[in-house]
């Protein structure tokens, strides 16, 4: 720094301290301002400590109140960014005096509105969405999704990431944070970090329950941010070796920006104790050094640090994280979150409840695999899959472990299929038998494997559909069964609270609604009519100076009939609408339902996901002889992403259901956010050509079917299914309502 600025910041802290004691401030009070100022990144002091003193010129308490504002910010923003919002800050102090100012600093406590300080330059991930997801799958060969949510996190089927990456000027150091926050939330599947071994969950967890998980372990901690904090460090820690090991190259790119990143990190005498030790960890992660001395309770562990890069699984991170958490605790003050840049965070509360979801579903299918074991003949005399063949070879028998034995089936239990047994008090028609006292060599089958044949040779009740299969050029008979659901209601005031947010906005959907019901419907080139055509006209003139006969169809006439009009709306309820999309499709169905109520047209709401052919899930929201009521609303508020998009039986469906109405007008609007797949074969062309043979079906049927979508890659696809005229794009999904009012009007007048 040179003398100039050392002598400027000297006249600034001299300035302040005379304002501070004219109002009556106690030393020790007028040391905590000073000593808090210092806290901040020299970069940053001058212009706190010029803002300070011109703050202290109206009083002095506006000074407190601006610098905890300003530290609040500074956790959120970059360092870059805080410059740029202390400036603008200071330039409204200067040109609009106090109030305005206050109100302007006052936006520090909502961190939404701060972020968006920021601006919109950036990285959008919708814009990298598809080349982010399919880097990830490749890499990983997981069928992971990449989803828009608020923070880094998986649950381990998705991983969400935020909407805008905008921490540097260049969008190629935007892409590769980006990737490296994928590449983290990967590593912890891959290193099993979400899933520690069940002997260190039920070690840590005081109440025993039958499905302890990761979840179990962090509601034991009074201070769990601090302590989920420092485990999502310590296992990027141990899990660095691995990524170094699966992707080198990567790696290799981010040691620039790792740097980059220590620098803008704040020095940690500048936080309180517990907040030094989780950013002192990260820091070490970074650079394998910290800015300032860590809190001497810690200092002793560190050296542990070199050795958990070499560990092989969770036990050592929780044993490390322990010993670091109870230190930390012993530190008085009040724990502030950090943001750990492309670390990410982790999610416990919704990693357990996926694997809660993925054990009912599991339990609900081995249930039926043990009904329909029981009713079938022996398994001799049953046809067997060769996947199932080749799976059974593979297994070896364990002399101490159990087996189910059901009509000379030999099934390995797992742990859902042994609680299932355990409830039942045993399996009538079934028995539990050693190992060692089957023969050697007797066919062994995996029970996931035994319930995947059950349900695709024994699933029952669901109404049957043809599918194009474009190689042959012809249907496959019967191929696909869809099952009717409905929504299971949810509990969350969901529909009154976007009430509340969009009120104003819903009254103007309902007076252009209103407008709709009453604007009657032009038919052009009419043989006789209320006016003259007068595009009909010049043409007809056209053909006469020609020398062609002219057309007789000159005139305008006016349909005054009654609106008599049927639509159906059907919603991608598939994983990837995970977040914000899931939202905001839900925001829209309850402006669309609220609107349509002035309208009076007969509408029906329905979703659809599902898995492989055999499960083609169709789920009932609002049906077409239903009115829109409290439980309309609460199935609204339980719309929940599912699996997986194959879109040509629940299309069929809708033009089955659409048939059954009886309208002069029927439409059939698809809401979607990418293309149409399956978890087997219906990828690709295959799937694209049985979703267009679906709506020229419609089409012949005299529905009219539009799409659409927020997938920006749709435009090489979307011509060839629907037509030119027949879908949009949209960027921003919460511009559905005002999109389907501009297509109902077209289609409907």
């Amino acid at each position: 720094m040179s003398d100039a600025a050392d002598k400027r910041i000297g006249q600034l802290r001299e300035g302040l301290e005379i304002n501070l004691k004219l109002d009556f401030m106690e030393d020790d009070e007028i040391r905590d301002i000073f000593d808090e100022i210092a806290s901040f990144d020299p970069s940053l002091r001058q212009k706190i400590l010029a803002l300070s003193l011109s703050l202290s010129h109206a009083s002095s308490s506006f000074v407190l109140s601006t610098l905890a504002r300003i530290k609040k910010a500074r956790h959120i923003l970059s360092l870059k960014s805080t410059e740029k919002w202390l400036t603008n800050a200071f330039d409204l102090l200067d040109s609009k005096g106090i109030d305005p100012f206050i109100k302007f600093i006052s936006k520090a406590d909502d961190t939404e509105a701060l972020r968006k300080y920021q601006g919109t330059e950036g990285l959008s991930l919708q814009s990298i969405l598809p080349r982010l997801e399919a880097y990830i799958q490749g890499i990983s060969g997981l069928g992971l999704k990449v989803v828009q949510g608020k923070t880094a996190y998986t649950d381990t089927a998705a991983i969400y990431l935020p909407a805008l990456m905008n921490l540097y000027t260049a969008q190629d150091e935007n892409f590769l944070i980006y990737k490296l926050m994928v590449v983290h939330q990967w590593s912890r599947i891959a290193c099993s970090s979400l899933v520690p071994e069940d002997g260190i969950v039920r070690a840590f967890v005081k109440k025993q329950r039958n499905h302890p998980d990761i979840d179990s372990i962090f509601r034991n901690f009074q201070e769990r941010e601090f302590a989920q904090d420092l485990y999502v460090i310590l296992e990027s820690i141990r899990s660095r070796e691995f990524l170094v090991a699966e992707l080198p190259g990567l790696m290799r790119k981010t040691d620039e920006l790792e740097k980059s990143v220590f620098e803008e990190r704040p020095h940690l005498e500048s936080l309180s104790g517990k907040t030094a030790v989780a950013e002192g960890l990260f820091q070490y992660y970074l650079c394998g050094k910290t800015k300032g001395p860590m809190p001497a309770e810690v200092k002793v562990i560190f050296p542990k640090l070199k050795a958990l890069r070499q560990a092989k699984s969770t036990s050592s991170t929780f044993e490390l994280l322990f010993d670091i958490y109870h230190a930390g605790c012993c530190i008085t003050g009040k724990y502030e979150a950090r943001d750990l840049s492309f670390l990410g965070t982790i999610r416990t509360d919704k990693v357990s409840k996926f694997l809660r979801a993925k054990r009912t579903e599991k339990k609900k299918n081995y249930e039926g695999m043990i009904n329909r074991l029981l009713s079938a003949p022996e398994m001799e005399n049953r046809k067997k899959s060769s996947a199932a063949k080749t799976e059974t070879e593979e297994r070896e028998l364990k002399p101490d472990e159990k087996y189910l034995v059901i009509k000379g089936k030999i099934i390995e239990l797992d742990s859902e299929l042994r609680e299932i047994v355990e409830e039942r008090q045993g399996i009538p028609g079934g028995i539990l038998v050693k190992g060692s006292d089957l023969g050697a060599g007797s066919p062994v089958t995996l029970a996931d494997l035994v319930a995947e044949e059950e349900i695709a040779e024994g699933r029952t009740g669901g109404i049957p559909y043809d599918e194009w299969d474009y190689k042959r050029s012809g249907y496959k008979k019967h191929w696909c069964s869809v099952y009717e659901h409905d929504v299971y209601p949810g509990h969350e005031p969901f529909v009154e609270m976007t009430l509340g947010r969009y009120g104003a906005y819903i009254g103007l959907l309902r007076n252009k609604f209103e407008m709709l019901k009453r604007e009657p419907k032009i038919l052009r080139r009419q043989k006789d009519g209320d006016d003259i055509d007068i595009d009909a006209v010049v043409e007809a003139f056209s053909d006469m100076l020609a020398g062609l006969s002219p057309a007789e169809d000159l005139f305008i006439r006016i349909d005054r009939q009654e609106r008599n009009i049927a639509v159906l709306f059907l919603l991608d309820m598939s994983g990837s609408t995970k977040g914000w999309v899931n939202e905001a499709e839900k925001e829209a169905l309850v402006l669309m339902s609220e609107a349509l109520q002035a309208l009076g047209d007969s509408y029906a709401i329905y979703g659809f996901s599902g898995m492989t052919r055999t499960k083609c899930d169709y789920y009932r929201i609002k049906g077409f002889d239903e009115n829109y009521s409290a439980t309309i609303k609460k199935r609204i508020a339980g719309i929940e992403p599912k699996d997986y998009t194959r879109m040509g039986p629940a299309i069929r469906h809708s033009i089955t259901l659409l048939q059954s109405v009886e309208a002069r007008t029927r439409l059939f609007i698809i809401l979607s956010d990418g293309k149409p797949e399956d978890w087997d074969a219906y990828k690709g062309e295959y799937a694209i050509e049985d979703t267009r043979k679906s709506l020229i079906e419609a089409r012949e049927k005299g529905i009219h079917p539009f799409c659409i979508t927020i997938d920006k890659e749709a435009r090489s696809y979307l011509p060839h299914m629907y037509g030119e005229a027949n879908y949009t794009v949209i960027d921003d999904v919460r511009k559905l309502p005002d999109k389907i009012t501009e297509i109902y009007r077209r289609l409907t007048t």
